[in-house]
């Protein structure tokens, strides 16, 4: 039985947590980067954008043979060599619980200390902006949730877009998640283009906008022209820009900028004896929608209890099926080892984190699974799903982890399994536990991320002064 002393689990959930210290940066090489050509004309029409296309060139220089003929690369060096603080951007965002607002949010406040002038163009009462003055938020007509594209919305956003632009003297926008916002965009785009006001458009892909809505009929046409007419496309992981090729027969395959994390906030607590206790805690951190399978994580704590491990559950989060999964603990009977927390701050996820020994990640599809990666570097191992950005992660991290620690979605017998191995194997646990903050380090470090999107935003300015 994993009964050690330095069980998470042993300190108690009330424990009062030292808050995290400021940001800091470790240089890491990137990968090479290309850009895009110049501008598109198109004519906007409501439900289907129609453009004249000239041959773009967004590529990522890497072993993947499946990218497509290219004609220009830019690379991007392995240090941050543009002046970021010439750099203006405006970056927009939905301002729910996705993960697209929460990096975006944090890129805009990283790009804004790095000296960078940003301002962030997301939803009234956005979910991860918090008081700090470092970020300059706007509100602005953005949905907090995914939401296809409507006049209804779309005008008065595209208005504001071209408001702030102006006013701030904006030569680059960096909208995260296609669905919807790139329309917005791209109308403002059209209208400053009437005016003699360039202005370049980077969208960044983030999983579902490829994943649910490029495979809606109804839908993919349409977002597929959108993603054309953009200046310069990225996708936060390999996973997801192979999604993005095949599901919108793209003629290049997106830049991949991988996501990354604050090591400063996302870091283990030092550790304490609280009251004796064998009960273990397993977290799930999501926004409950469908593709996540929160029941599934119910699902699996009553098989773990079943093998005779004493286990709870932490899930943090809120969502359409927050009622669902209530009542589906009670139908297993495990009402009193399900704890539910609700929509929680990054802070707050970090607590909950110090006192937990394992995540359960139980997605259908993730593009590139934020949440893992912060509970990694925490020291908190993760068992989940061949989800797509998941099993990327940990192959970057450690060629072998994928094996040992993933299951198919679905699979909550398979998954429950690998948890009881790895608790009855306390040496292995401390093992795997202890290297994952380094290999984090070393792969996702903030750095790397805030390079990338710096070379690549300073450049698309520099190609609309030309």
């Amino acid at each position: 039985m994993f009964t050690t002393e330095t069980s998470r689990a042993q300190r108690g959930l009330g424990s009062s947590l030292v808050l995290p210290l400021p940001l800091w940066f470790i240089p890491l090489p990137l990968c090479s980067l290309c850009l895009c050509g110049k501008k598109k004309t198109f004519i906007y029409r409501w439900g289907r954008l129609f453009h004249s296309f000239n041959k773009k060139k967004i590529f990522v220089k890497n072993s993947d043979k499946t990218n497509f003929m290219l004609t220009h690369q830019y690379s991007i060096s392995p240090s941050i060599t543009s002046d970021l603080t010439s750099l203006r951007v405006a970056i927009l965002s939905l301002g729910g619980l996705g993960g697209s607002g929460k990096v975006a949010t944090e890129l805009a406040r990283e790009l804004t200390i790095a000296g960078a002038s940003v301002i962030f163009l997301t939803s009234p009462e956005a979910q991860w902006v918090s008081n700090d003055e470092t970020l300059e938020y706007i509100a602005v007509s953005a949905p907090k949730t995914p939401t296809p594209a409507d006049s209804m919305w779309i005008t008065p956003l595209a208005q504001e877009i071209i408001q702030h632009v102006e006013t701030n003297n904006i030569a680059v926008l960096n909208v995260h998640y296609a669905v919807g916002l790139v329309e917005a965009a791209l109308l403002a785009r059209q209208e400053l283009a009437s005016r003699g006001y360039s202005l370049s458009v980077c969208l960044t892909l983030h999983g579902s906008d490829v994943n649910k809505y490029g495979c809606d009929l109804n839908y993919n046409a349409q977002l597929r022209d959108c993603i054309l007419a953009c200046d310069c496309v990225t996708a936060v992981s390999n996973s997801l820009a192979t999604s993005a090729v095949q599901i919108f027969s793209l003629p290049m395959r997106p830049a991949v900028i991988h996501n990354a994390i604050d090591l400063e906030v996302f870091h283990p607590f030092r550790k304490w004896i609280a009251a004796p206790s064998d009960t273990l805690n397993l977290c799930h951190v999501s926004n409950f929608r469908d593709v996540k399978r929160p029941l599934d994580a119910i699902s699996v704590l009553a098989h773990v209890r079943s093998a005779g491990i004493p286990a709870r559950l932490l899930m943090i989060g809120n969502g359409p099926n927050y009622i669902k999964a209530r009542e589906y603990a009670q139908e297993l009977g495990v009402t009193n080892e399900v704890i539910f927390l609700g929509a929680v701050s990054a802070t707050e996820v970090v607590r909950w984190l110090a006192v937990s020994d394992l995540q359960l990640v139980t997605s259908e599809s993730e593009s590139f699974c934020l949440a893992a990666l912060e509970a990694m570097a925490c020291e908190v191992p993760v068992v989940g799903t061949y989800c797509g950005g998941l099993e990327e992660i940990m192959s970057i991290l450690d060629s072998n982890m994928p094996a040992k620690l993933l299951s198919a979605p679905g699979d909550t017998t398979a998954m429950a399994a690998k948890i009881v191995q790895l608790f009855n194997t306390p040496l292995n646990y401390h093992s795997f536990r202890d290297s994952l903050r380094d290999k984090i380090q070393l792969h996702f470090s903030r750095s790397a991320q805030i390079q990338a999107y710096g070379n690549l935003l300073c450049a698309l300015q520099r190609s609309v002064s030309v």
